[in-house]
């Protein structure tokens, strides 16, 4: 037991944090330890007498099978304390991994970048370029990034298959001396260390980013979403647990995830009349997105409607505008009225940026909303992106905005 400090501040309620995690080589449990280690740390320097359990649920698929979900909770010693937190995770990384080849990721990432440069060259579109412009982040990314991971694509397309094809012989000819893992198929290992993480973490994206119904990608995307929302329900409707509040936590790719569950709530909010529902959204209390690309996720898919498909690209605003800012949605004398009403006006989000992390960024598209700028120590790339799950504050941050009353 830890010494109880009387002027510490303790949690209140009873809360769920549903982590989301971002791209890459994702193994299960992995962002629920990385969580929950550093959010003991911040217990332990608040010296607040706690314990921290393992349990498991059993929860059903979209499929309609059933599995158990393991998460680990951080309850009081104090018998005069009754707080606790669950730490749930989303582990989707399986649905995307190897899913999806080289050629189509340039393909995609060139489609976008096409995409893009003729949406913006639009008459109509004007003003929308000079907004763009007009924004230093943005116009860094439009003018530099997507061309330039464009060009490092198709150069890797161009010497992939002599790349891999010299890995694999000499994996061939040196497999005898080796253990471990060179032990597998020296074809596959060969992959692996031919691609470089960055067109692993783009096909991700890629992926999850194709909404055109006659890709084969977008079962994945849907699928996605599914469990996301299934798990979500789950916990909203755990009786055992009975939650106070809910919050979604979502990292890089992982934060869009999060967001389009949200979404999916309020258009299912709008099209039910049930007020039990409607109840249990009201425990959703809190988003977080850190590292998020969600303004560049909502760059990339404006180009779903073509030039003068004012009624489809209507739609499609109407069904993507949790949080959107009215001055990003096109206006037009028709469809004034947007038929999704959202009932998540208790949702807090809180958006963590670092200006070292190439992915996130101070998200603009959206409103009613805090973006937070992170100050940790951490290298351009990769380390910038993934700092936030050891950044101390970050944890303070989050304890503060959401689990903390003072006595």
């Amino acid at each position: 037991m830890i010494d109880q400090n009387t002027s510490a501040r303790f949690p209140k309620g009873r809360t769920a944090f549903l982590l989301i995690h971002g791209v890459g080589q994702q193994n299960p449990l992995e962002t629920m330890d990385y969580f929950a280690r550093n959010l003991l740390k911040h217990f332990h320097k608040q010296k607040l007498p706690f314990k921290l359990e393992h349990l498991i649920a059993r929860r059903r698929l979209s499929t309609g099978s059933y599995w158990t979900e393991s998460f680990v909770r951080l309850s009081s010693t104090d018998s005069e304390q009754e707080w606790l937190i669950d730490v749930h995770e989303y582990y989707w990384a399986p649905n995307t991994e190897n899913k999806i080849s080289v050629p189509e990721i340039l393909q995609w990432a060139e489609r976008t970048l096409e995409g893009t440069i003729e949406f913006y060259n639009r008459k109509d579109n004007k003003d929308l370029l000079d907004q763009l412009l007009a924004n230093k982040n943005r116009t860094s990314f439009f003018k530099y990034r997507l061309r330039l991971l464009t060009i490092f694509l198709r150069i890797f397309n161009f010497v992939y298959p002599a790349l891999r094809t010299g890995i694999w012989l000499i994996l061939l000819l040196i497999g005898p001396f080796l253990r471990g893992s060179f032990l597998q198929s020296a074809w596959k290992l060969s992959k692996e260390v031919a691609t470089p993480p960055l067109v692993n973490f783009v096909g991700d994206v890629a992926i999850y980013s194709i909404t055109d119904p006659k890709s084969p990608y977008r079962k994945v995307r849907q699928q996605i979403l599914e469990e996301s929302l299934i798990l979500l329900k789950a916990i909203l409707k755990d009786k055992q647990a009975n939650y106070d509040q809910v919050i979604l936590a979502g990292h890089s790719l992982g934060s869009c995830i999060a967001y389009d569950t949200l979404n999916l709530l309020c258009i299912e909010s709008s099209l039910s009349q049930d007020e039990n529902k409607r109840l249990l959204l009201k425990k959703i209390k809190g988003l977080v997105t850190f590292g998020s690309p969600l303004d560049k996720m909502a760059f990339f898919f404006r180009d779903m409607a073509q030039e003068g498909q004012y009624i489809r690209r209507r739609i499609l605003e109407h069904l993507n505008s949790f949080r959107t800012k009215p001055e990003s949605v096109r206006q037009s004398p028709y469809f004034t009225q947007n038929p999704v009403i959202c009932q998540l006006d208790q949702v807090h989000w809180v958006n963590y940026y670092y200006l070292k992390d190439p992915i996130s960024g101070h998200l603009d598209y959206y409103e009613n909303l805090d973006n937070v700028e992170m100050h940790y120590q951490a290298s351009w790339g990769v380390e910038g992106h993934l700092g936030y799950w050891t950044d101390p504050s970050f944890y303070e941050s989050l304890a503060d905005r959401f689990l903390y009353i003072s006595r």
